[in-house]
């Protein structure tokens, strides 16, 4: 009986015990190319069943487009997947499901508005899939707390938590009937705690028969939680390997060559900032998409020279406050207050418009939607912001811009005049953070900034970030759900739980442990 009719018949069943061992993946000489881009060279994987398989590689080297391939999202060029078995060809990810794959991304793809029993119910009914209400609810109920991560099947999904929110979508795609579960960093940003109670729920899936594949940035948690590890880069199958018997090193070696040697995590030299503050927040209260308050009486402050990073779970109103610095959500009470020549300058709900001229480079949560124009390529990225462009467009210049910064941040791509939406999303990372960093005279916004960044050009990115703050004497307010990077570059911690700081550290005095408790307190 396939997963979809045993969800049609009663969809508790599908996580019976099913035969260990086997081989329930393979994919032969995968090969997809894009124009001027071969994205996989004759790749090949193998995932067992039983197995937490995890993916590794470099931005660029091929993970996400192998994923879309496994999810129906792209058809390969040549090669063969062969899923128990049988050679198919997905066209659509419904192609995908019917087969036991799903996808879980690093950006929950549920209805806030929805609850999250009426969100799962959703998907069912879209896959053509029946069953009771009230034994989703109760299966809901049992998984969430046997994991750890309670939620009511009744709330609705605006409320809960990142971490809720992923667990959500892991529970979705087992009553979907699941057997191979695709994480594409899905988990990366989660305190070390939180993470710990996904492994769990990942260890019990393939106990009971189901295969994991965990795509990561993260090398120690590949080697926590994986049976296996698997290495692209650019392109091609490097190897695989034992997680049991790899080091850290060994698959920094595999993933980056002789480049890992350009890898640390030791703090970042400390700014001394100067009393002029560039930025200050009074007494800030924002909304929310759902009419409650996202931002609770927030007040700090960023000065010339300093990196105030705030740390916390996604979902604590970091995503709020950082619009409303930017004036991209309306300020209910409070100020924002912006240095200008004459003094710090109320901008408090005056525009985004405004707060660009005033000199604010800015990389948002969602690059993607919010940061740059997918159809145009890199020098039109450019050109769009008055900062750069000042009025009459000079193309020889947004060429030598794009050439510069190709070259200073390692963008893979054919040329200057390539269309974004053909870049792997660490490479627009790239493109994203060099514009937004040369426009920022005064005051750089950013939100997890190296999200998408493997290893070293995340390292490579801070430091360029540091630099810029050392000598240009710029402040940075920024946002990251990696607590590896609010250690590594910032002078000034600042810790937002519920809307709320909850803390504020000198960097150099900063406990990890006291800053994750507050996190998730």
């Amino acid at each position: 009986m396939s997963a979809v009719a045993q969800n049609q018949d009663n969809f508790s069943q599908i996580r019976t015990s099913r035969e260990m061992g086997g081989i329930t993946v393979l994919v032969k000489n995968l090969v997809k190319r894009f124009p001027g881009v071969t994205a996989l060279d004759n790749v090949k994987f193998e995932l067992r069943k039983g197995e937490i398989h995890a993916l590794l590689g470099e931005n660029g080297a091929g993970k996400t487009t192998f994923v879309k391939i496994l999810y129906g999202i792209y058809v390969p060029d040549s090669g063969d997947v062969i899923v128990d078995g049988k050679k198919v060809t997905f066209t659509s990810p419904i192609d995908a499901i019917r087969h036991g794959i799903s996808l879980v991304s690093q950006i929950p793809q549920i209805i806030g508005s929805l609850t999250i029993a009426e969100n799962i119910i959703l998907g069912l009914e879209k896959y053509g899939l029946m069953t009771k209400v009230r034994k989703i609810e109760d299966y809901i109920r049992e998984e969430s707390k046997e994991v750890g991560i309670r939620v009511d099947p009744n709330t609705e999904v605006w409320k809960l938590s990142y971490t809720q929110k992923q667990l959500v979508e892991l529970l979705r795609a087992v009553i979907l009937g699941a057997k191979v579960l695709m994480l594409d960093e899905a988990i990366t940003f989660l305190p070390i705690r939180e993470k710990r109670k996904f492994y769990k729920f990942m260890k019990k899936f393939v106990s009971q028969g189901g295969s994991v594949i965990l795509i990561t940035h993260k090398i120690p948690e590949a080697l926590e939680a994986a049976d296996r590890i698997t290495v692209l880069r650019r392109g091609k199958y490097v190897g695989t390997i034992e997680a049991k018997n790899a080091t850290i090193d060994t698959v920094r070696r595999m993933m980056f060559g002789e480049r890992s040697a350009e890898i640390t995590y030791e703090r970042l030299p400390l700014s001394t900032p100067e009393d002029k503050v560039m930025l200050e927040v009074k007494d800030l209260w924002v909304m929310g998409d759902y009419g409650a308050f996202a931002v609770k009486g927030v007040k700090l402050q960023v000065r010339a020279g300093e990196i105030v990073g705030i740390a916390g779970v996604a979902g604590n109103g970091q995503l709020e406050l950082i619009q409303a610095v930017m004036g991209l959500r309306k300020v209910r009470k409070g100020q924002v207050l912006l240095r200008t020549n004459g003094g710090l300058k109320d901008v408090t709900n005056k525009g985004t418009g405004v707060i660009r001229k005033i000199g604010v480079g800015y990389i948002p949560d969602e690059p993607l939607k919010f940061g740059v124009s997918m159809e145009n390529n890199i020098e039109e990225n450019l050109a769009m912001l008055p900062l750069i462009a000042q009025g009459f467009i000079k193309w020889s210049q947004m060429r030598d811009l794009a050439e510069r910064l190709i070259k200073e941040f390692k963008v893979i791509t054919p040329s200057s005049k390539t269309p974004v939406k053909l870049l792997s999303g660490g490479n627009l990372m790239k493109v994203l953070v060099g514009r937004e960093l040369s426009v920022a005279r005064k005051l750089l916004v950013a939100y997890n900034p190296t999200r998408a960044l493997d290893e070293v050009t995340a390292i490579a990115v801070r430091k360029t970030i540091k630099n810029k703050v050392l000598k240009d004497r710029i402040a940075v307010l920024m946002v990251s759900e990696d607590l590896d990077e609010i250690f590594q570059v910032s002078d000034t911690i600042a810790v937002m739980n519920a809307g709320k700081i909850v803390g504020v550290f000198p960097a150099e005095k900063a406990d990890r442990d006291q800053v994750e408790k507050l996190m998730v307190m």
